[in-house]
């Protein structure tokens, strides 16, 4: 049986929550208010936490599959499962060709897509196969480095002089009105993908500490996210920012002390690789114990494999270039992401409510 403390739980969400969210401009149609957007979709995302975590509490022991067909039956909850687990495929596959793509643009940029997607997917592969609690592990080792060079990275970039807060401003200078056009892409992308942990807060070993912790985790990642955005205004300027490729690798590009420190964007380039390993090789998992459930399959460790080289092909042909994964983004986060995190959640924990009632009459 896997089980993990609360500070795992709290650093695999952490991790999760950031991911890959530095490799985008996040809320930038609110140009220099894009801060705002990410704030007000925190506040949005810990609704969405409290949902999930709300179903969670009422089946303490159990993960997705076993919550759904509690509250649905099989013949509604099944197909349900495997809708999340499509969510799961999409989530998996999008994250996936974001960091092969990463990695081609800035470290090894004439090397095959597939070369680079062999590799990171065998690499996932590994850690999950050697099991979870392992993978868990991993997490408080990353933690602290992450943070570490995030903050060592934004010291130096205000050291260089490249911090200029009027990029900041008027605040609110057009109103609310972009705001709020910019806010679901923000509150799908990173804060709605929290469903995910439905498949693990049940290992938890106190439930108790789960609410806790991943509050904790998602304010912490929320405010991280904030502070990232604002750097990246106040460096590069709204309108740069909106097109640059990856915001937080042209900021770290300008990093010069002496023209002794500098080409300090590697850094960037690591942390946004561990995030979107640690994020994608979750949904991965998530992916497989679902049709493990669904179909009582024994054999774990075959669908993994069978998921992963799955993934390869679909990260490949379902998205043949990264502008068209970054022009598939809307509908993403504001027509397929969203149900899952102001429709699913709230309409699962409103029939169980109403279940638990007619039970008790």
């Amino acid at each position: 049986m896997i089980r993990l403390s609360k500070h795992q739980l709290f650093t695999l969400i952490f991790v999760f929550e950031v991911g890959s969210t530095p490799i985008f401009a996040l809320g930038i149609e609110a140009e220099q208010n894009a801060w705002i957007v990410v704030l007000l979709a925190l506040l949005i995302g810990l609704f969405i936490l409290w949902s999930y975590l709300e179903l969670q509490k009422a089946f303490p022991t159990k993960g997705l599959v076993e919550i759904f067909t509690n509250i649905l039956g099989k013949p509604l909850g099944l197909p349900l499962c495997i809708l999340y687990a499509m969510g799961f495929i999409w989530g998996c596959g999008r994250n996936l060709r974001e960091f092969i793509e990463l990695i081609a643009m800035t470290v090894i940029p004439h090397t095959p897509l597939w070369i680079i997607l062999f590799f990171f997917i065998g690499l996932s592969l590994y850690v999950s196969v050697k099991g979870f609690e392992v993978f868990a592990r991993t997490t408080e080792f990353i933690f602290p480095t992450i943070i570490f060079f995030l903050i060592i990275l934004f010291a130096l970039i205000s050291i260089s002089g490249e911090v200029h807060f009027k990029n900041l401003t008027p605040i609110l200078g057009d109103g609310l009105k972009p705001i709020l056009k910019s806010l679901p892409g923000v509150v799908w992308f990173p804060f709605g993908e929290i469903y995910v942990f439905l498949m693990y807060w049940h290992y938890v070993n106190d439930i108790n500490t789960i609410k806790k912790a991943s509050f904790k985790a998602v304010i912490l990642s929320g405010i991280l996210l904030c502070f990232t955005t604002m750097i990246n205004i106040c460096t590069l300027g709204a309108k740069y920012t909106s097109i640059a490729t990856i915001p937080l690798v042209e900021t770290l590009r300008l990093i010069n002390i002496g023209d002794i420190i500098t080409h300090l964007d590697v850094i960037g380039v690591i942390i946004i690789f561990l995030g979107g390993f640690f994020k994608m090789t979750l949904y991965l998992n998530g992916i497989a114990i679902i049709i493990n459930s669904v179909f009582s399959i024994k054999k774990s460790q075959l669908v993994l494999i069978l998921t992963g080289i799955f993934m390869m092909y679909f990260s490949i042909y379902f998205e043949p270039s990264f502008a068209y994964h970054q022009w598939m983004f809307p509908f993403d986060a504001r027509y397929y992401g969203l149900p899952f995190a102001l429709i699913y959640p709230q309409l699962l924990l409103l029939i169980y409510i109403l279940k638990k009632k007619r039970a008790e009459l």
